[in-house]
């Protein structure tokens, strides 16, 4: 798959068990492949005026995060579906900084306590500090499901190790889009289902389906 002739989809599209956020740029026809393969009701949006919506929010099914940049027009029209507060952070991309499912979450090792708080109390988990093989971005550099965790090939044992104990789930290494290890960047996927980047090979997308557990 590929929005506008790019692979990293991720960056489009945020999804969770019921809910997929997407770039108003999506056609129809996108849009009706990610509701059907994740099965999730799709959420049409710009946030900030902006397309990269899947830079822009995390959440899992307490709701999302969004950058404070979202406008009142953009914020009504989600919150007439899901549960929406803005993340006041100065790192306000949510989305490359969180990395979350609905038991846990890593996030940039910048991001203030304070605001860490808001994370644990909004999304219900318990929050951690930390980088992913390297990438303080942690969203960009891994996803997560409910079912599994795929980190990039750069990722040490200590951290592999520390992750596993965090999420409580398998964790795996893999690459995206032809050797990319920024998987969070081409991968959507929730415990249903998952949708790579056009450029993923076919190694990349048995590896996904391994380790979310999709086979």
């Amino acid at each position: 798959m590929n929005f506008g002739g790019m692979s990293n989809i991720g960056i489009f599209i945020s999804v969770t068990e019921d809910y997929a956020i997407v770039s108003s740029l999506l056609k129809d026809d996108e849009m009706k492949e990610i509701e059907e393969r994740l099965d999730v009701e799709v959420i049409k949006t710009s946030i900030g005026g902006s397309s990269l919506v899947g830079s822009l929010v995390c959440g899992n099914s307490n709701g999302f995060l969004v950058s404070r940049y979202i406008l009142n027009s953009e914020i009504k029209l989600m919150k007439n579906k899901v549960n929406v507060k803005r993340f006041p952070d100065r790192m306000n991309a949510c989305g490359n900084v969180i990395l979350a499912n609905d038991t846990a979450a890593v996030v940039h090792p910048e991001v203030s306590d304070r605001y860490i708080r808001l994370i644990a109390r909004f999304l219900d988990v318990d929050v951690y500090k930390g980088s992913v093989g390297g990438y303080k971005t942690v969203g960009t550099a891994a996803s997560v499901t409910n079912k599994g965790l795929l980190v990039n090939p750069y990722t040490k044992d200590e951290d592999f190790e520390r992750l596993e104990k965090i999420f409580d789930i398998p964790i795996g290494v893999g690459t995206i889009n032809f050797g990319s290890p920024l998987v969070g960047s081409g991968v959507i996927a929730n415990s249903k289902g998952y949708l790579v980047g056009e450029e993923t090979r076919g190694p990349e997308i048995a590896r996904v389906e391994e380790v979310f557990h999709l086979i």
